[in-house]
């Protein structure tokens, strides 16, 4: 097994970070600083694409595509779809006891129901199904094809689910039926434009991987995150999960520019060990930090604040609720890499109560003898 690349965890958790500011938008946020939406708009304009460029320099890295599929496909459903799967089931309790408390109505139950197994997604799961669909279609051509082969169909593909895409956008979904094709058709899509930025960050590897020289990528990823900041002024926040990309071209370009900038400087700054803490954890940070009860509650706390300040109140009171929410996103890591690491898809024995129970075993044992 070949060594993790560190700056890959450091970029991974400082996309983590930036999912979690990115979500932090609406009248109750932006109070605090005329900035914030700006913050949010330029976030949205490239973050889970970076995921998917780190997902193919890894996929580069690790020798992948050279690798058996069906052991690939295997690591990649135990990794990212179980995961998926647990914590669908836990926001679906979250859906049930409000159908208890008759907060909802049962349609809304159903249509949740649909999200999980229709890969359409609840909240933020989305980027799990897409993203292991798309890694396997990328690796499934470039074993099956010629490199210039699989890369025409890459774009071909790409090109056909972003012209969907927009054809979905023009649809009128006034029954449940066709709101329920639209969302299927959407999660279809999803991976034939996942798998062209995977195809990006793979290539961007082989380029990156022979470079060295500390001056000249420090130097590139300025000209790269400027560059990515026009093509951003020029068309604004996207949205991957609906698949509102505005302008395709600047889209593509923004995102890229932007992503590869971020990847480079993490690759040439000293680590910062929260933020690689962050990265190595980044699938759960992805899935528990969108928790709107934490978020009610670091609102309040952050409100309650507000009274004693009288200067850059805004700022400050934003920066408790981050941090009140990253305080629970620290503690749910350190819960189910714990006490439930099958959750991630990790074997129950590494857990610390399968090594109690192991211990408590042998022991008795022991006592027997």
């Amino acid at each position: 097994m070949k060594k993790r690349i560190e700056y890959f965890d450091i970029a991974k958790g400082i996309g983590a970070l930036l999912v979690l500011l990115g979500h932090l938008q609406g009248p109750e946020f932006f109070q605090y600083s005329p900035y914030i939406i700006l913050m949010c708009q330029w976030i949205f304009s490239f973050h889970m694409v970076l995921f998917f460029i780190i997902s193919g320099m890894l996929i580069c890295y690790k020798n992948d595509t050279d690798k058996d599929l069906k052991d690939i496909a295997k690591r990649r459903f135990k990794g990212i779809m179980i995961p998926y799967f647990y914590f669908s089931f836990f926001y679906m309790t979250v859906v049930v006891v409000a159908l208890i408390k008759k907060q909802i109505l049962v349609g809304t139950f159903w249509l949740n129901i649909w999200y999980v197994f229709s890969m359409y997604g609840m909240n933020v799961l989305w980027f799990l199904p897409a993203l292991f669909f798309a890694e396997l279609l990328f690796i499934f051509l470039m074993k099956k094809l010629s490199t210039k082969k699989a890369v025409i169909v890459i774009i071909i593909q790409a090109v056909i689910g972003y012209v969907i895409a927009y054809l979905l956008r023009q649809g009128t979904y006034d029954t449940t039926i066709k709101e329920g094709a639209h969302q299927f058709a959407t999660a279809l899509v999803r991976p034939f434009i996942a798998c062209s930025f995977i195809a990006i960050g793979y290539f961007a590897f082989k380029i990156i991987n022979k470079n060295n020289k500390k001056i000249i990528e420090i130097i590139a990823a300025i000209v790269l995150l400027v560059i990515g900041g026009a093509f951003f002024l020029k068309n604004g926040a996207v949205d991957f999960r609906s698949m509102v990309f505005k302008n395709v071209f600047l889209y593509i370009l923004c995102s890229c520019t932007t992503s590869i900038g971020i990847i480079l400087i993490c690759k040439n700054i000293k680590p910062f060990k929260p933020i690689k803490f962050f990265g190595v954890n980044s699938l759960i940070f992805m899935a528990v930090h969108g928790s709107e009860t934490v978020t009610h509650y670091a609102t309040m706390v952050a409100m309650w604040a507000n009274q004693y300040l009288t200067r850059a109140r805004g700022y400050i009171c934003y920066t408790i609720i981050v941090c009140v929410i990253l305080i629970y996103v620290v503690a749910m890591i350190l819960l189910i890499n714990r006490f439930a690491p099958f959750i991630i898809g990790k074997p129950f024995k590494d857990s610390y109560v399968y090594n109690i129970i192991n211990k408590a075993k042998l022991k008795n044992k022991s006592n027997k003898q």
